[in-house]
C-alpha cells in the first residue's frame, strides 16, 4: 500500500486506491485481505517529538486513518485508505524509512518473509521484541496453507530459515527464533518464539544498499556466491573474464538456533536426523578441532554434511 501510494503518501488528505488483485500479489484468492487490513489498523508507530509544553516526548500513532473495502471478491475491486497525519509527518521527515521500509516491502520474494517482517515491524521496537505461540499459531499467522508442509522440519527448512535469509538481508531488524520442545518422546516442537533486534546503523545502511541494487543476483549475494568481474589487461573486453567468489564463512561459534548461519543450520536439519542442530554442532567441533580454523566456504559445508549423515549412521535417531 505505501508502495501503491509512492511519492504521494506524504500528501495530506490524500485518498488512495489499490485494487485487492494489486493487493495479493501472488497469491490466488482474496481470503486474507480483510484480516490483513484489520491488523494494519491496529498497526502503531513511534517517533519522538516535543510536546506543548516544549520538552521531549514520545508521539505514538496509527498508521493508517481508515480504510474502506469493496466487499466483491472479484479481482478489480478497490481498497481505499487514508494515512494518518503522524503517519504523513514520518514519510516526509524518515530517510530511513524512505529507503527501508518502502523498498523492503516491495523485494521480499517470499510471502512468509513479508508476513514476518510485518511482524518483526510491529515489534522491534517495543521492550519485549518476541512473539510466542503454537505451531498452528504460526501457521496461520504467516498463512501457511493447511494441510502443508506438516512436519515441522519441513516447516523449519521451506518457511522460517528462508525467510530469515530474506529479512535479515533487507530489514532494518534482524530476525532469530527460538524452538520450544514437549516432553514427550523425540522431544517433538512444540511452540516457536520469534524474536527481533534493530540492526545498529552501519547494518541498516548495508541493507538500504542492497535495497538499491537490482533484484538480479540477490540471492548469489546473500550466499557469498557472487560472480567477480576482474580485468586483465587494460584495453579489449575480452580482457575480462568472471571467476566465482568463493564464500569464506566460517563454522559459528554459538549455538546454531540463534543468528547462525542458514546454510549451516539448514545442513543440519536436513542431514541431521532429527538430532537438536547444537548437539551436531557440538560433535563437530570436538571432531575437527583445530582444524575447523582451516574450513570455510563449500569446503566446509560439505565436509559438515558429511559428518552429519555419520553421526546419523553411528548414532542413530533420537
Amino acid at each position: 500500500m505505501i508502495g501503491k501510494a509512492g511519492g504521494d503518501a506524504g500528501q495530506v488528505g490524500r485518498i488512495h486506491k489499490i485494487t485487492k488483485k494489486e493487493l495479493r500479489g501472488s497469491h490466488s484468492g482474496n481470503e486474507r485481505i480483510s484480516a490483513t487490513l484489520e491488523e494494519l489498523m491496529q498497526l502503531k508507530f513511534v517517533m519522538r517529538t516535543i510536546s506543548e509544553r516544549g520538552r521531549e516526548a514520545t508521539l505514538t500513532s496509527s498508521v493508517i486513518a481508515w480504510n474502506i473495502e469493496e466487499k466483491s471478491e472479484d479481482g478489480m475491486s478497490i481498497v481505499e485508505w487514508e494515512f494518518s497525519e503522524p503517519a504523513l509527518q514520518m514519510f516526509q521527515g524518515s530517510d530511513y524509512y524512505a529507503r527501508i521500509n518502502k523498498a523492503a516491502l516491495l523485494a521480499f520474494r517470499s510471502k512468509y518473509a513479508l508476513a514476518i517482517y510485518e511482524i518483526g515491524c510491529l515489534l522491534v521496537a517495543r521492550r519485549d521484541p518476541t512473539w510466542t505461540g503454537t505451531i498452528e499459531d504460526l501457521r496461520e499467522k504467516l498463512g501457511v496453507p493447511h494441510g502443508t508442509l506438516p512436519n515441522f522440519a519441513q516447516f523449519r527448512r521451506k518457511v522460517l530459515l528462508k525467510a530469515q535469509a530474506e529479512v535479515n538481508q533487507l530489514a532494518h531488524f534482524e530476525f532469530t527464533w527460538k524452538e520450544i520442545v514437549g516432553t514427550g518422546r523425540g522431544r517433538p516442537v512444540v511452540k516457536v518464539q520469534l524474536c527481533f533486534r534493530a540492526k545498529d546503523a552501519s547494518s541498516v545502511e548495508d541493507a538500504a544498499d542492497e535495497l538499491d541494487r537490482p533484484k538480479v543476483g540477490r540471492e548469489a549475494r546473500r550466499a557469498g556466491t557472487v560472480e567477480q568481474v576482474v580485468e586483465i589487461g587494460s584495453s579489449a573486453a575480452s580482457n575480462v573474464v568472471s571467476l566465482p567468489a568463493l564464500s569464506e564463512e566460517k563454522f559459528p561459534t554459538g549455538s546454531l538456533h540463534y543468528g547462525a548461519s542458514s546454510r549451516i543450520s539448514a545442513i543440519a536439519v536436513d542431514y541431521g536426523g532429527g538430532w537438536d542442530r547444537d548437539v551436531i554442532a557440538e560433535a563437530y567441533r570436538k571432531f575437527m578441532g583445530d582444524k575447523l580454523e582451516t574450513l570455510s566456504g563449500n569446503k566446509l559445508f560439505n565436509s559438515f554434511e558429511g559428518f552429519c549423515k555419520s553421526f546419523v549412521r553411528n548414532n542413530g535417531r533420537p
